[in-house]
């Protein structure tokens, strides 16, 4: 990083600094607040400032140093004509998958809900139980 790099970084945390700074230190005389309130916000303002600077900053250097992303390959016409297939009503308001042809088979909790047996958290609160007893 160059020399004039590194100082214009530091002149955006110098300037958010002072403009923090001032705000708090006016902000501290109209509030009455003693030194040590002052100092606690100052520095609870600064960290939270510094951090979305940071935070700016470092995506702006990510960006610059990732590949450009182009665009598909393949140039699509929006305004090509489209089929659209759409199924008749199944007169459910909301069908389950298990009738739906694409979808075959249940879901996790109808799954498990037919498992012979508690589930192994289960089984382990209940031995649990019974050598506290």
């Amino acid at each position: 990083m160059s020399n004039r790099k590194r100082s214009r970084i530091a002149f955006i945390y110098v300037v958010a600094t002072a403009i923090v700074a001032t705000c708090i230190i006016l902000y501290s005389l109209m509030a009455e607040l003693s030194r040590w309130q002052s100092l606690v916000l100052l520095m609870g303002v600064l960290v939270v400032v510094w951090a979305i600077i940071f935070s700016f900053l470092e995506v702006g250097r990510l960006a610059s140093r990732s590949p450009k992303i182009s665009g598909p390959d393949e140039i699509v016409d929006p305004d090509a004509p489209r089929r659209v297939v759409v199924e008749p009503s199944t007169g459910d308001p909301s069908p389950h998958h298990e009738n739906h042809p694409a979808s075959p088979g249940q879901d996790q909790g109808q799954f498990t809900s037919q498992l012979r047996g508690d589930t192994p958290f289960v089984e382990f609160l209940q031995r649990r139980k019974k050598h506290a007893d």
